[in-house]
């Protein structure tokens, strides 16, 4: 069923509209707070997964979110996301930059505060689950990507910028700096400039410091030492450093212990890292190999990830939608995943959804769909 987003029609819907806007805005947050590793394709995708999870038409959702951008319902960040994209209308990128830089002009709130792109000391607090402070600070985050697109996600190639202010002992232009070695294969170079850096505190040159010390790169193989600098850093909250510290107890010779090293994926996994997403999500599922097995702790985290774009999680929750005997069970939400991945020529999906429309599960029966289905199916075991 596709839910009717008439935000004034009922509570119902309402109570419906709301839980998907702030997943989507709640999980923009966390992809957020890692400026270095943001990815537009990852995030058209995140959204669009979301949608389709929930059976929401991008147009419908996009013309909803513009009627009822109000007070009480703000999603200007989402509607300038949408805008700049494309995603449910024509892309419009001055749109978008209209939209979100007059959110910001109207924003009293002293939203820089509590958002840092370089995350120096302390990691990001969490805001409440309030939908206007998220909307606020997401707007905030694409507002200053429009005016500083190069220097935010350009700085590698930017390095000599930070030269003189490294050179006077600026931590976060040391960071980069040891970055651009780093990417040279100047090991040596790189380990000097992190090693100033983390001594200003940088939780990412410090991060970095404990990679070099993992790996023997420009220093002697030392995998204590690299844990030290990865709890380190995993304090001030760096997602794939609460994976590297998980890595460290689950692969190390010297200190393996499988049940902290779940203790620490599931914490990266908090932060929002995917690849610890997914691990946890299997940790559920193992039959008590690693821990009691636990459906409803392995749906969450699975939806969670194949929404974020993993292909095996996706497979995965479309087979526990077809075939579960839960309360998940959901053909419909199944028949959706697999026509998903489908139209992305997965091979086992092309068959399934083939099977679907022949049998009527999850969708009409349709002879002719089938067939389609079928010979695309044929087709892509030729290649």
């Amino acid at each position: 069923m596709s839910y009717n987003l008439d935000i004034n029609k009922n509570e119902s819907n309402n109570k419906i509209i709301n839980k998907v806007f702030k997943e989507l805005l709640q999980e923009l947050y966390v992809v957020f707070l890692d400026i270095e590793d943001h990815n537009t394709l990852r995030l058209n995708e995140f959204i669009h997964n979301t949608l389709l999870e929930y059976d929401l038409d991008p147009k419908n959702v996009f013309e909803t979110m513009k009627i009822n951008s109000q007070p009480d319902f703000s999603y200007s960040s989402l509607i300038g996301i949408f805008y700049q994209y494309g995603i449910g209308c024509e892309p419009d990128e001055i749109k978008a930059f209209e939209i979100f830089s007059n959110a910001v002009k109207n924003n009293k709130k002293e939203i820089i505060k509590k958002f840092s792109f370089d995350q120096k000391n302390e990691p990001i607090t969490f805001c409440d689950d309030n939908i206007k402070e998220l909307n606020e600070i997401i707007t905030q985050y694409f507002y200053s990507l429009f005016l500083y697109k190069d220097i935010i996600l350009n700085k590698a190639k930017n390095y000599k910028l930070y030269v003189k202010n490294a050179e006077n002992g600026d931590s976060i232009s040391q960071y980069y700096l040891g970055n651009y070695y780093y990417n040279k294969i100047d090991y040596n170079k790189a380990i000097e400039w992190y090693s100033k850096s983390s001594e200003g505190g940088n939780i990412r040159a410090i991060y970095k410091l404990g990679n070099c010390y993992y790996y023997g790169y420009g220093v002697m193989k030392d995998e204590k030492k690299a844990l030290e600098l990865y709890l380190k850093s995993a304090k001030g909250g760096l997602s794939y450093a609460l994976r590297s510290v998980g890595d460290c107890y689950y692969y190390g010779r010297i200190m393996k212990d499988r049940s902290k090293a779940f203790k620490w994926y599931l914490k990266a996994a908090k932060k929002g890292d995917f690849q610890c997403q997914y691990l946890v999500a299997k940790w559920y599922h193992n039959d008590g190999i690693h821990d009691p097995k636990n459906e409803e702790n392995w749906f969450y985290w699975n939806r969670k990830v194949a929404i974020n774009g993993n292909i095996h999680a996706q497979f995965e929750l479309a087979e526990y939608y077809l075939n579960s005997n839960s309360i998940n069970k959901n053909e419909k939400k199944a028949f959706r995943w697999y026509m998903k991945l489908a139209n992305d020529n997965e091979p086992r999906a092309l068959y399934i959804v083939a099977k679907c429309y022949r049998d009527g599960v999850g969708t009409d029966k349709d002879l002719k769909e089938a067939i389609k289905w079928s010979v695309r199916y044929e087709e892509s075991k030729v290649f």
